[in-house]
């Protein structure tokens, strides 16, 4: 997959500031848990791990922001619990919507109910049709009263 190339451009882009916005779309994990083979499943997951923290870097250097999300799970259930089989579809698992930014440092997005500031033990909340106008109030542009969703942060 192209996954490291795609990760390369990305951070060259966001170091030479030539765009306000980039939209990325690693199928990696989706792809491969499709499989149903759980040790290549971890490798896609690794793999993605280590190159969105490059581009963290890059996000954090330039003192912007990078919004991590999905529309679906599929590579944390590869194989069924209750029969044992190999699971290749997506899931209603809940899928994490995570803001990294310089100026996010220590923030718990107003939120009372974390522990220690730590936003993976809350419980879900939001919905798909939330990202678009998170991504319009972090633009600091207007969102449509057609658009159903809150924002996020």
């Amino acid at each position: 997959m192209s996954a490291v190339a795609i990760a390369e451009r990305v951070v060259k882009e966001i170091l030479a500031e030539s765009y306000d916005f980039i939209v990325v779309n690693f199928a990696n994990a989706d792809m491969v848990g499709h499989t149903g083979n759980m040790d290549a499943t971890i490798k896609a997951i690794e793999v993605l791990d280590q190159l969105l923290g490059q581009i963290a870097d890059a996000v954090l250097a330039k003192e912007d922001m990078l919004l991590i999300t999905s529309d679906h799970g599929n590579a944390e259930i590869v194989i069924n619990h209750q029969t044992g089989e190999i699971d290749k579809e997506h899931n209603l698992s809940p899928v994490p919507f995570i803001a990294i930014a310089n100026k996010l440092r220590g923030k718990t997005a107003g939120l009372s109910d974390t522990v220690g500031a730590d936003l993976s033990l809350r419980k879900p909340d939001g919905v798909l049709a939330d990202v678009a106008p998170t991504i319009l109030k972090i633009l600091e542009l207007p969102i449509p009263p057609e658009m159903t969703g809150n924002h996020l942060l």
